[in-house]
């Protein structure tokens, strides 16, 4: 398993499967009524308009009862498995849609149209260099199809050929200039190139066409993010644009505020061994002890992602329900929260992949609340509250967020202990006689600013080493870009190990190889810094305004160490090179916080999932009290 990617992970680019009926169309004119073709073209549009109304279910089982008959002309039993295969594909059987598109090739092998759609399954299934054939073949066959160049170019991305991706998106474009996919793919391409301006700009075409466009405005908001310096200002603009684009919701009838037991449903992509899993599960196995054990709280999930592992096996029995909605409209998926009855229902993606903002949009529960998986405002007004901390939103800040602000007492995130963590090692300053200076973010989050705090570091301290472990290292092409970007930055490529991702078990290992972390700004690091502080690694973080900025003084004021957390970039350099000239005193130092370090957080509130747990059911009754005897 490689390690997990950061909380925070914009919308990814996606091909689209083309027309349903391509070029095995029925007749334009129906047959005469009584005769087979007629029936046979009747079912298959019947199928067809269930498709399109998103009832797949049903789709399938008209298509599979087209298929069953004896004598069906070619034209609609070609069709009718394309149209199988295609409902195959949505509902992620890749394996048999890829099957069926392969039968129906095998029959008339230049149907564009399932050319296409298999070269975007066989992507999907990470079987890139096949797909590239046959969307190469599609396009030889007919130039003009714009879905195939566009998978074409998701193909490349997938494959690192970065220019020939975008070449095929331009060609997406040159042939349909609206096209909003193509639109949305090339947004993405720009972001993933770390040009945060050009990828704004590209958000905003894409949503100049299609204004309720979700994954480009969640993604135009989140790349502020990242953006150095930062830009509140941008970013406060952009949350403005939310409302309008989402109707004013009902409001509901008051409830009992003293009601005996409350029904709250957390919606999430990430149930599972993923850094929102990590700061969940032992906060639900707490709560599943105390407030549902007392039958004063009914757990539901709604569980945006069918991906399923240890970490899911351990909290799905908390839950009382257990709803995998990926395929679901979001009609339906609203109709289900009112029809379970849910009180409190709580969002745990914000503006990231995998969200369903749209539906807390429609205020299916009477009090919604942000939580966990996001850093900010969602700028959704039917979002109630937003859970905090005294840190990460102090007073005074409150006007940065369309939600009410509600401050747990110590933090707003509580971290499980890494399964299986090795206990912490001696600092290798020991038995190296420098310091290495580690940092494990995604390389959008070293930024100019970064590179140039760290180039400053080096630089004064002569004997030190940098080793940055990101996912982005895997690419042979990020990474020989990267070591552009030092050289650019005056830092000297010999003195930073750069390398891949690795399975978790050898990730938590890996803090036994540095000293101190060095964060990024203005994003800084979350789950990192959490677990390299159960491993006895200090971070050296950065604050700056916001609930992102100020993430990493959180953690560490939790933990007490405030000496660690610096309130200017002279202040982060100047405290790195202290610690960076290394010698026998900044040795004894390191290894006496390896030595404490897990221990204090075993006690802090950042690990006490007994007492977060207990904080976190009063901030729920508070709000329900609140919101009900207004």
């Amino acid at each position: 398993m490689k390690k997990t990617p950061a909380k925070g992970r914009p919308a990814k680019p996606s091909g689209m499967l083309s027309k349903l009926l391509g070029q095995v169309a029925v007749p334009a004119s129906r047959p005469s009524a009584g005769t087979t073709p007629a029936a046979c073209q009747a079912l298959l549009e019947e199928a067809v308009s269930d498709y399109q109304k998103g009832e797949w279910a049903q789709a399938e089982s008209r298509t599979d009862a087209l298929l069953a008959q004896s004598g069906v002309p070619q034209a609609y039993r070609l069709s009718a498995l394309n149209l199988k295969a295609t409902l195959a594909a949505c509902t992620h059987r890749l394996a048999l849609a890829v099957e069926l598109y392969q039968d129906l090739l095998r029959e008339q092998p230049g149907h564009v149209e399932a050319l296409a759609n298999l070269g975007l399954s066989l992507q999907k299934l990470q079987r890139y260099e096949e797909a590239v054939v046959h969307l190469r073949q599609a396009i030889a066959l007919r130039p003009g199809h714009a879905n195939a160049h566009l998978n074409l170019g998701l193909t490349y991305q997938s494959l690192g050929r970065t220019q020939e991706a975008k070449a095929s998106y331009l060609a997406t474009l040159a042939l349909e200039p609206g096209h909003l996919q193509a639109h949305f793919n090339l947004a993405k391409w720009w972001q993933d190139a770390f040009d945060f301006e050009e990828a704004s700009r590209a958000y905003q075409a894409t949503l100049a066409l299609a204004p309720h466009h979700a994954d480009a405005l969640a993604n135009l908001i989140f790349v502020q993010h990242y953006r150095y310096p930062p830009d509140e200002a941008a970013h406060q603009a952009l949350l403005r644009r939310c409302a309008p684009l989402y109707p004013a919701a009902p409001e509901w009838p008051r409830r009992p505020a003293q009601a005996p037991t409350l029904r709250v449903g957390l919606v999430s992509a990430d149930f599972h061994q993923h850094p929102v899993g990590y700061f969940l599960r032992d906060v639900l196995l707490a709560l599943a002890s105390t407030a549902v054990a007392s039958g004063q709280l009914r757990l539901l999930a709604y569980a945006n992602d069918t991906t399923s592992d240890e970490l899911t096996a351990c909290i799905r029995p908390v839950f009382e329900a257990w709803h995998t909605v990926d395929l679901w409209t979001d009609e339906r998926l609203a109709a289900q929260i009112r029809s379970d009855g849910v009180d409190i229902l709580v969002d745990l993606s914000g503006r990231t992949a995998g969200n369903r903002l749209p539906v807390f949009a429609a205020k299916p529960a009477p009090l919604q609340v942000s939580w966990l998986g996001y850093f900010a405002s969602t700028g959704l007004p039917q979002m109630d509250a937003i859970l905090a901390d005294p840190v990460c939103v102090p007073e005074g800040e409150e006007s940065l967020y369309v939600e009410q602000v509600v401050r747990l007492p110590h933090t707003r995130l509580c971290m499980s202990p890494p399964v299986a963590a090795p206990e912490p090692s001696a600092p290798p300053v020991l038995r190296n006689g420098f310091i290495t200076f580690g940092c494990y973010q995604t390389l959008p989050k070293i930024n100019a600013g970064v590179l140039a705090a760290w180039a400053h570091i080096l630089a004064a301290c002569p004997q030190a080493r940098l080793r940055l472990q990101a996912p982005q290292f895997s690419d042979a092409g990020q990474l020989s870009r990267f070591g552009e970007r030092l050289l650019a930055a005056g830092i000297d490529p010999a003195r930073v190990d750069l390398l891949p991702p690795v399975s978790r078990a050898q990730y938590l290992d890996s803090y036994s190889q540095v000293d101190i972390l060095l964060d990024t700004f203005p994003y800084p690091g979350g789950t990192t810094t959490a677990e390299a502080l159960w491993m006895g690694v200090p971070t050296l973080t950065l604050a700056m305004p916001g609930m992102l900025g100020r993430q990493g003084q959180a953690m560490l004021s939790n933990l007490g160490l405030h000496d660690w957390v610096a309130h200017s970039e002279a202040e982060y350099m100047a405290q790195a090179v202290a610690w960076g000239q290394g010698g026998g005193l900044v040795a004894e130092r390191l290894l006496s916080l390896r030595q404490q370090v897990r221990s204090q957080a075993a006690s802090s509130p950042l690990f006490d999932a007994p007492r977060f747990a207990h904080d976190w059911w009063a901030a729920m009754q508070g709000l329900w009290r609140q919101k009900m005897s207004a």
